[in-house]
């Protein structure tokens, strides 16, 4: 073999690499998903931050982790009484799809269970909530009060829904 032919095939084989990347880097791109953007949460900075619960505090229960009796983390009937016509007003009288409540900012696996029991099963009945109606849903989560206001639930619902189904609650 002369040192010319080692030569060329050098060279087709450098340019056989550096096209093999070009075209893998190209099709990388196309291939790709697009990138969606998810909604932000907004951090009010005048919110207060509680102080960090000590250990012993823990123990004690002085820090107020104690567990809390039944009767006072279930809320009354009426106010989950309310939240089920709730539910029943926002889906606008249709059968409320099953969305994935835990993408909405702030909702947790519990809460949509809670928020499931109660009816509100859907992305456009969480950004139909009006401030009243946001209070009676606060007053029967009853664990969790001011939650939907400080995690800006409704505005996270309303972005989820335009994406999902493309058009407004």
């Amino acid at each position: 073999m002369s040192l010319w032919t080692a030569g060329e095939i050098v060279v087709w084989l450098l340019l056989a690499a550096v096209l093999g990347g070009v075209l893998g880097w190209l099709l990388r791109g196309v291939l790709r998903p697009p990138h969606r953007e998810r909604p932000t949460p907004v951090i009010i900075e005048d919110e207060k931050r509680p102080a960090p619960t000590r250990i012993a505090d823990i123990d004690t229960g002085a820090s107020g982790t104690a567990p809390r009796p039944a009767d006072e983390v279930f809320a009354p009937p009426s106010a989950r009484e309310q939240v089920a016509e709730i539910a029943r007003r926002t889906a606008g009288g249709l059968t409320p799809p099953h969305d994935d409540l835990v993408r909405i900012h702030g909702i947790g696996p519990k809460i949509a269970r809670l928020l499931a029991d109660f009816g509100i099963t859907s992305y456009r009945q969480v950004a139909r909530l009006t401030s009243e109606e946001t209070a009676i849903v606060n007053d029967a989560l009853g664990i969790f009060p001011g939650r939907i206001e400080r995690d800006h639930w409704i505005a996270s619902a309303r972005h989820l829904h335009r994406e999902v189904y493309g058009v407004e609650p």
